[in-house]
């Protein structure tokens, strides 16, 4: 039997959609638990069976940068001392995140102009 492991990683979390795309990302993966990720502090929370390697692998090629602050068995204490912090002060989307529109003028003045997203 394996034990609950407990890793704590650093993320960039810039907004609403960053956020997002980590937890869908670290979801993804089989033997999670829970993820609990600190905003104020940039931390995200892994409890489960799973590689804190792999973790950091899939968040990397997925765009986001992570390194380990901490990884160590999960004990009954830090069920009690955890806290669920709501909050919604983050913009929908930062600039890492945002889809840039490039518009070009066109050859012939009656057509609009074609943009490209």
């Amino acid at each position: 039997m394996k034990l609950l492991q407990k890793t704590v990683l650093e993320v960039n979390i810039n907004c609403m959609k960053c956020k997002k795309q980590l937890m869908k990302t670290v979801a993804k993966n089989e033997g999670i638990d829970k993820i609990a990720i600190n905003s104020e502090k940039g931390t995200m929370t892994v409890v489960g069976i799973v590689d804190p390697a792999v973790l950091v692998n899939k968040l990397r090629k997925a765009g986001k940068m992570a390194d380990f602050i901490s990884v160590g068995q999960y004990k009954k204490e830090d069920k009690e001392t955890e806290k669920t912090k709501h909050h919604d002060n983050f913009p929908s989307c930062c600039k890492q995140c945002e889809v840039v529109v490039i518009g070009f003028p066109s050859y012939y003045p009656d057509l609009s102009p074609c943009s490209i997203l």
